[in-house]
């Protein structure tokens, strides 16, 4: 009768231990489990995300540098010389840096011949040079879309035969831009120049209005 009784308070006692030992926290509820694992969760993302940039995290969708070449496919000077001409010799040369997607700077030279008007019928031709540099903003438009403006000044030559005159001329420039391959864009636009040798009576209005078309490499 004793052992029987013995074994009775033993298994309590026994049940009673375990009950003590093992704490309810320790015991995994399917809330909690939902709770651990959406931690879990949170801190592999935490671990494998890209680093914050000052673009908002997205990075940069634009080149930081561009450099290009447009040909001018018609161009009207602003002096006495014959217009919308297709001349396959004028060119701008240019380079661009963007300090951010929306804003930058950009550099340029520019060589433009023209036929002008003789007295008795030969047309001498004239030559003006314009070397520049503008600031620009961009807007992206789609994936491989952009458009672009900007505004400076350029140091204008005009040279014809003997006579050479000097001015600083106001530049504005429009383009729109598709890239075509990767970093390679195809740009049109229009790039206005426009500038006075002087205010006398003898001097004349410099540069001109022209419709480019271009290619242009980002990196």
């Amino acid at each position: 009768m004793k052992i029987k009784i013995s074994q009775k308070y033993g298994g309590l006692f026994l049940a009673v231990l375990f009950l003590t030992l093992v704490s309810p926290a320790d015991v995994a509820t399917p809330a909690k489990k939902n709770k651990l694992n959406k931690l879990t969760s949170q801190l592999t993302e935490e671990k494998y995300a890209a680093p914050a940039t000052i673009f908002g995290g997205v990075g940069r969708k634009i080149p930081t540098w561009q450099a290009g070449i447009d040909l001018i496919i018609l161009s009207s000077p602003h002096y006495g010389a014959f217009r919308n001409r297709l001349e396959l010799s004028n060119r701008v040369y240019w380079g661009e840096w963007w300090y951010s997607d929306s804003w930058g700077f950009k550099g340029l030279f520019s060589e433009q011949t023209f036929k002008m008007f003789g007295t008795s019928g030969n047309r001498p031709q004239s030559k003006t040079s314009h070397l520049g540099l503008l600031a620009k903003t961009q807007h992206s438009l789609a994936d491989s879309w952009k458009i672009s403006a900007g505004m400076g000044l350029a140091k204008t030559e005009f040279v014809m035969g003997n006579q050479s005159k000097l001015g600083n001329s106001l530049v504005s420039e429009f383009r729109m831009g598709m890239e075509i391959l990767a970093d390679l864009w195809t740009e049109a636009g229009i790039l206005t120049i426009d500038s006075a040798s002087g205010s006398g009576s003898t001097d004349q209005r410099l540069g001109s209005t022209a419709y480019l078309i271009g290619l242009s490499y980002g990196f």
